[in-house]
Order: structure tokens, then C-alpha cells, then sequence
């Protein structure tokens, strides 16, 4: 809702006001003076409408309650009497013009019926100023040319004052409805303050600003807010307009940047900059990414400083978005340089193995075969999990991952990634005796062990052990190595994509996507993937929901028993 403004001559009354008593106090004080030195008591005689205009002016502005209308009328009856009662040649013409300006700027004021005012008005006062010509030829004339005269100002004024009308109005609701935040701010003593430093020899105001740290936060509450629209209120979470009015209230160091740069716009005489504050902060404490645009409008070639128009816009999604972009592009990038350095060094094992076998495999006994054999099958393994993984996040991110979920006994399932990895030596498992049964892929709950193993013993300790333990609801497939603990700001991200917590000196970089993959799986499983460390040991815990065998599926198994 726009606050409710004056009109444009409400405006105007009491600067109109004041000309009007300024203008015939002149008037009567330099009639009064040629009266005394020529010693003519009838031009003394001929400016005492000047002097109940002036009276009359003067009271209302020092009862402050200027009322134009009432001077015009008061000035138009006091013409008129002096027309008819003094008809000297020497007073007619300001008469004559002052009384056509009077009926001007009444004119001004009438909403309704202003041909008949017009109309009315340069009748009478045509009457009025032949009537008391003697020379009748001459006083017609001159009263028509001054109706004439009358009429074309009045038309022009009231033309002129209806497109000033309509651009104001046309402005304030621009600025008032405007889904931008806007303010309207006084630089004003901001210029003076700052020709104040010329003169006393400041030239560069940039040093200026270095040499004096606070200057700028400083000088900037010589910045008055005016006016601020409703966007300026939600976007500054201010309780309402006025609020936001009287001196620059964000004069704090997160907005010296912007501060400076609109001084140094005032000061290098720029109408126009775009600037921001990345820090800025609303009423309540809220963090902003502001982006603003401070324009000052030129009049007649000057700039107009006491009515600078900022527009403000929160830019913090886009701006975070953008980082976060930036942030994708690299890892992205990083991504497929480590994938590619990952991929190279198992398939360059795997070819130079396999040539070597090609051209020379009768050179071989039966136990380097069985090695050479076995080396490529651990390096085609590895390069087999690194797509798996890729594949998965892949899917998952397209909401293209397939599930089976069964019932799955995850003892025998251990047992059965240790015999497929390639170290089962340093892997130890401490497993429980009786069956577990959870409700899970098979092929997943496999992939995510397996990616925890390689991880345990690619940044854990030497000692890498699978344990079991179960719950009334679910059981938990724990891999622990003896390695140190994390920072605890990582024991998060190591889960994000293409994170990687730190690089183990002789190990390729990883790709970042083992522990994010198996974390995505163990939620899409109802399950989930964490870490932690006890002091001796560094965790990651699988938990995944217990099988609960219904009626049908117990009464299958006992006639399968006999």
C-alpha cells in the first residue's frame, strides 16, 4: 500500500506563499522609496494593495497556516479596487499583470468548472480595466490583451501542471509497487562534505578512505533514506516503512564495500553504479547477498543528489548457486582426471600382463602363471568396482537405481566378500555362529562391504576386521581398522560426492564415490551407513532391518524339514 502523499500545490503553497509576500513587500518598499525621493504622494497612495497582500501573506506564514487560495482571492479584490480607485497610467500595467497572474494560480487550485472560471474571470476583468481607462479605445484594448494573455497562461499552467501530475504519479507508483526493493536517499550532505575535503585539498579520495579506515562508515550517516517501497520492508524484514526512513541504518563494516562505492560515485560524479554487499544483514539478523543499483537523476545537466534512487535484490540463492556450480565443475573435472588416472593404472597392469602372456607363456612355470593370472584378476576387480560405483551414483541421481530387496543372510554373505577380495589375509571376521537374516539387495549390501573394506585399508590401520552384532529391529554390519580418528568436521563429508578426506602418499587419489554410493544404498535399503571412532578403532557401521519371517513363510519351512 502506497503511504498517502501530498498533491503537487498542496506542495506549493507555502513556497508559493512565500514569493507572493516576498514580491510585494519589494514591491511596496521600492514604491514607497520613489514616492519619498520624488516626493509624489500618489505613488505612495498607489501601492497600498501590495501592502494588505503583504500583511495578509505574512500572518498566515507566521501562523503557519498557509491558504493560497484565500492570498488570491484577498490579492484579486485589492487589485481591483486599486483599478477602479487609481487610474494613473503608472500603476495601471502592474495591475493589469498582476491581476491576470492572480487569476492564473487561482486556476491552479479549481478541480471543476474551470471554463466557466475562466471565462467569468477575463469578462471581469476585462470590465474592470476598461471601465476605468478614461480613453475608452485604449482601456479595451488593453483589457482584452490582457484576457488573452490570461487565458493562454492559464490553459499553458494547467497543461504544464497536469503532465507533471502524471509523471509523478506514474513515478511513485513505479517506485511504491514495485516488486524490487527501492529506496529513495538523500546524498546531499554527503556532497557537502565532500567539497568540504577538496577545499581542503583532498584529491584522491580513494587514498583518503585508506588513510582514514572508518571514514567511509563515517560519512555515510550523512545518508538520509526518504522513501522505501513495501518490497524495501519484506526484503529488510523491517515492522513497516517508517522504519526504514531518517539515516542510513546499514552502517556496519559488512556493507563498507557498497558504502564506499556509492561515495566514490558522488564524489567522481557518476550517475550510475551497480554494486554489492555480500554480507549485508536485515532488522532481524537475517544474511543477505544484496545486489544494488544507485542511480542519481540528471537535471538540466546537474545531478540531483537529494533524490538518488537505489534498488536493492537478494541474490543469495543465485550466488550460492553459482558457487555450488563452480564447486560441481571442479570436482567434475577432478572427477574424470582421477577416474582417468584410476582406470589407466589397473588396465595398463591388466594389458601389459596380458601381452606378456600372449608372446611368451611357454616361459612360465604353473606357479607365475597362477600369479600373473591372479594380478589380473585383482586389477580387472578393482577397475570393476570404480564403474560400479559410477554406475550407481549415476542411476541414482536419474532415479534410474533398481532394487531387489530379499531376505538375505549376511553371515554367510561376509564370509563371502572376504574369499572375493584379494588381501583375505589382513581381513578378519568376527562373526556370529547362528544365521542373521535382514531384508536387503544381496548384490548391494555386497557392493557396500566390499567398499568399505578397500576403504578401511586404504586410509585405515593395518588391523581390518568385519563384526556383526544385531538388534531387536535391525542388525549392524561393522567394519573397523585401527586406523586414527577424523577431524570431526569430516566425519560428515566423507560421505558427500566426490569428497576425499585425505591422499595416502603411493596411493592413486580415489574417485570420491565408494562411501556416498554405499551410504545412498543403505537408505534406499531402509538402512543406514555411519561413522565413528571409540578411541581404538575407526567404525563404519551398516545397519540394515531384520527379516521377521511371517506365519506362511515358518509353515514352509517345517514341511520342508519333513
Amino acid at each position: 500500500m502506497q503511504p498517502r502523499q501530498p498533491t503537487l500545490l498542496s506542495q506549493l503553497d507555502e513556497p508559493i506563499m512565500r514569493i507572493i509576500a516576498t514580491l510585494s513587500n519589494v514591491a511596496w518598499v521600492a514604491m514607497g522609496g520613489f514616492a519619498l525621493v520624488a516626493n509624489d504622494l500618489s505613488v505612495a497612495f498607489a501601492v497600498w494593495p501590495a501592502v494588505v497582500i503583504a500583511v495578509v501573506a505574512m500572518a498566515q506564514l507566521l501562523t503557519g497556516r498557509p491558504d493560497v487560495r484565500a492570498l488570491l482571492i484577498v490579492s484579486a479584490v485589492v487589485l481591483t479596487l486599486n483599478s477602479l480607485t487609481v487610474p494613473a497610467d503608472g500603476a495601471r500595467a502592474p495591475t493589469v499583470v498582476a491581476l491576470a497572474a492572480v487569476g492564473t494560480v487561482l486556476s491552479l487550485y479549481l478541480q471543476r468548472h474551470l471554463i466557466p472560471f475562466v471565462a467569468g474571470y477575463a469578462l471581469a476583468m476585462t470590465v474592470v480595466i476598461a471601465g476605468s481607462d478614461p480613453n475608452r479605445v485604449e482601456g479595451l484594448a488593453t483589457a482584452l490583451t490582457a484576457a488573452i494573455v490570461f487565458i493562454f497562461t492559464t490553459y499553458l499552467m494547467r497543461w504544464l501542471l497536469q503532465q507533471t501530475a502524471i509523471e509523478t504519479e506514474r513515478y511513485r507508483s513505479l517506485f511504491f509497487n514495485s516488486p524490487v526493493a527501492m529506496f529513495e536517499e538523500d546524498f546531499t550532505g554527503v556532497e557537502l562534505f565532500l567539497n568540504e575535503l577538496r577545499e581542503q585539498g583532498v584529491e584522491d579520495f580513494g587514498e583518503y578512505l585508506r588513510d582514514h579506515p572508518d571514514g567511509a562508515l563515517r560519512i555515510s550517516g550523512l545518508v538520509e533514506i526518504k522513501a522505501a517501497n513495501a518490497a524495501a520492508v519484506r526484503l529488510l524484514e523491517a515492522e513497516s516503512q517508517d522504519q526504514l526512513l531518517g539515516q542510513l541504518p546499514n552502517r556496519d563494516v559488512d556493507a563498507l564495500e557498497s558504502i564506499t562505492d556509492q561515495l566514490l560515485a558522488v564524489w567522481e560524479g557518476a550517475t550510475h553504479i551497480v554494486t554489492e554487499i555480500p554480507k549485508a544483514r536485515t532488522l532481524r539478523g537475517t544474511s543477505l547477498h544484496l545486489a544494488l543499483s544507485w542511480a542519481a537523476p540528471a537535471v538540466d545537466g546537474q545531478r540531483d543528489l537529494a533524490h538518488v534512487s537505489v534498488a536493492g535484490v537478494d541474490v543469495t540463492e543465485s550466488r550460492q548457486a553459482r558457487t555450488a556450480l563452480e564447486g560441481l565443475l571442479r570436482s567434475k573435472d577432478e572427477l574424470v582426471a582421477t577416474v582417468s588416472h584410476e582406470l589407466r593404472t589397473p588396465l595398463t597392469t591388466v594389458v601389459g600382463l596380458a601381452d606378456e602372456l600372449t608372446e611368451s607363456i611357454e616361459t612360465f612355470d604353473t606357479k607365475e602363471l597362477r600369479e600373473l593370472v591372479t594380478m589380473i584378476a585383482n586389477e580387472g576387480r578393482e577397475v570393476s568396482t570404480i564403474v560400479e560405483d559410477l554406475l550407481v551414483a549415476a542411476q541414482a541421481e536419474t532415479g534410474n537405481l533398481r532394487l531387489h530387496i530379499e531376505r538375505v543372510e549376511i553371515v554367510q554373505l561376509a564370509r563371502d566378500v572376504k574369499k572375493g577380495l584379494p588381501n583375505k589375509a589382513i581381513l578378519s571376521l568376527f562373526l556370529p555362529e547362528q544365521e542373521v537374516w535382514v531384508l536387503a539387495d544381496p548384490m548391494r549390501t555386497r557392493q557396500i562391504i566390499r567398499n568399505l573394506v578397500v576403504n578401511a585399508e586404504r586410509y585405515g590401520g593395518p588391523g581390518v576386521r568385519i563384526c556383526i552384532a544385531v538388534t531387536s529391529s535391525a542388525a549392524s554390519i561393522e567394519v573397523r581398522d585401527d586406523g586414527p580418528p577424523l577431524p570431526f568436521k569430516e566425519r560428515e563429508a566423507i560421505f558427500d560426492r566426490y569428497y576425499r578426506a585425505r591422499q595416502v602418499p603411493g596411493l592413486t587419489s580415489s574417485v570420491g564415490l565408494g562411501l556416498t554410493v554405499s551410504r545412498q544404498l543403505a537408505h534406499d535399503m531402509a538402512g543406514d551407513l555411519t561413522y565413528a571412532h571409540d578411541g581404538e578403532e575407526a567404525i563404519f557401521e551398516l545397519s540394515l532391518p531384520l527379516y521377521v519371517a511371517e506365519p506362511h513363510d515358518l509353515q514352509t519351512r517345517r514341511e520342508a524339514a519333513g
